[in-house]
């Protein structure tokens, strides 16, 4: 199902979608601290439509966030929003994020397709670090950010008796959508400004 329209029209259309997606998200996670399923939802729907109804002037199809736009197709949406979901999925399990974000990230990954996905997910990751690090400084709460990170990493490691639960032991939780919308937006000022991907394949 392909529509007659140009690839740059199909472009705008398709990054404005995502844009008030991730801004709906990020109003959902100041106000309530997480970001319902439907929201979820719509976001995986738009973005295999966006892939299906868009035009694939190339082989294999480049995504959204490129120089040269084309549609996924079914397939390269789905691949993306599994990829979004796999990257993300770790932290969930080490319970550094929640379970919103990683579902929200797998909606970003069906507009913009596997490879794209990991490099806005590598963004996203330095742009909440960025702020996760401005946040510990601004609340005065560094040595116990500091004592929850150690304390969680420290679960990876095997016969080791740390345990750490973000809902009794945190010291301020940010809304990660801010820091999804922030990576989204460095990455399409990165590519818009000429530079490479980080991954392609």
């Amino acid at each position: 199902m392909q529509f007659n329209i140009v690839p740059e029209a199909w472009q705008a259309i398709g990054l404005t979608a995502l844009v008030l997606l991730v801004l709906a998200a990020v109003v959902f996670d100041l106000r309530q601290r997480r970001i319902p399923n439907a929201l979820v939802l719509l976001a995986l729907g738009a973005g295999l439509f966006i892939n299906l109804i868009g035009p694939q002037i190339w082989l294999r199809g480049t995504g959204l966030l490129t120089s040269y736009p084309s549609a996924l197709g079914a397939q390269g949406a789905l691949l993306g929003a599994l990829t979004g979901l796999a990257v993300f999925l770790p932290f969930y399990l080490l319970r550094a994020m929640g379970a919103g974000d990683v579902k929200l990230m797998a909606g970003i990954g069906s507009f913009v397709g596997p490879a794209t996905a990991i490099d806005v997910a590598l963004f996203i990751l330095v742009t909440g670090g960025v702020l996760a690090m401005v946040r510990m400084v601004w609340v005065r709460k560094t040595q116990l950010v500091l004592f929850n990170v150690v304390t969680a990493l420290s679960q990876l490691v095997p016969g080791t008796a740390a345990s750490f639960d973000p809902a009794t032991q945190s010291a301020d939780r940010m809304p990660y959508a801010l820091a999804m919308a922030g990576g989204l937006l460095a990455y399409g000022a990165w590519i818009f400004s000429g530079h490479a991907p980080l991954v392609n394949f």
